[in-house]
């Protein structure tokens, strides 16, 4: 479920530094909600699937112990440094690996890479734009960005790239990457978004689940 095309870079001038999914990493705390599609072609010329975009918001906290809290619906998940929880109605809660990389993989820094750093030479500042209540440069991909997926979802559906860097500590606070179709046969959208708020919050807590019963054997 990827952009394709071969450009990539870390950008120079106005361009879009690649990388800077990292510095979120760099963050006491935040809070995220992202969304991406369960199955796509992402060929261009081909059309774009269908299939519901699956939805994700959570909170992650970065220190003083790592800490992870999922709601992938129906499923969510909770990590505590070395202790793991899933359950599938916010309410019993069964142990977990905390070992398993599953949840790391669905923060939103982890598919960053791959829409916006992939790209990352297509996109020029538009200017400084606050963006979730924090200070911005606002991003925007070029006409030839577009180009690359002309006619892959017919008329009705606009593409966009819009990409928005936080001015202090140049973490990614929002982005869209794909199509928007309200008027074709398909409807709905394709493609990859996120949202980051709350960073370094101290309302950001995360607090191991107290009905945690045995996994049944």
């Amino acid at each position: 479920m990827a952009p394709s095309g071969n450009a990539a870079g870390t950008g120079s001038g106005d361009s879009l530094t690649a990388g800077l999914a990292s510095n979120l990493d760099k963050l006491e705390s935040y809070q995220f909600i992202e969304s991406m599609p369960t199955s796509s072609s992402a060929s261009p010329g081909a059309s774009p699937s269908a299939g519901d975009p699956q939805f994700i918001s959570g909170t992650v906290i970065n220190r003083p112990v790592k800490s992870i809290y999922i709601n992938g619906r129906p499923a969510q998940f909770i990590l505590i440094g070395d202790k793991a929880w899933r359950s599938m109605d916010s309410n019993t809660w069964t142990a977990g690996d905390p070992a398993d990389t599953f949840l790391t993989d669905l923060l939103p820094g982890h598919d960053y890479v791959t829409w916006f750093d992939a790209k990352s030479s297509y996109f020029k500042v538009v200017g400084a734009e606050p963006k979730n209540g924090i200070a911005c440069v606002h991003y925007q991909g070029d006409s030839s960005l577009a180009s690359l997926y002309s006619g892959a979802a017919g008329s009705s559906a606009a593409f966009q790239a819009d990409l928005w860097i936080a001015q202090n500590g140049s973490y990614p606070v929002s982005g869209v990457y794909g199509f928007t179709d309200t008027a074709g046969a398909q409807g709905g959208s394709w493609g990859f978004r996120f949202d980051v708020s709350h960073a370094n919050d101290p309302a950001n807590v995360i607090l191991a689940p107290a009905n945690v019963v045995a996994i049944p054997t």
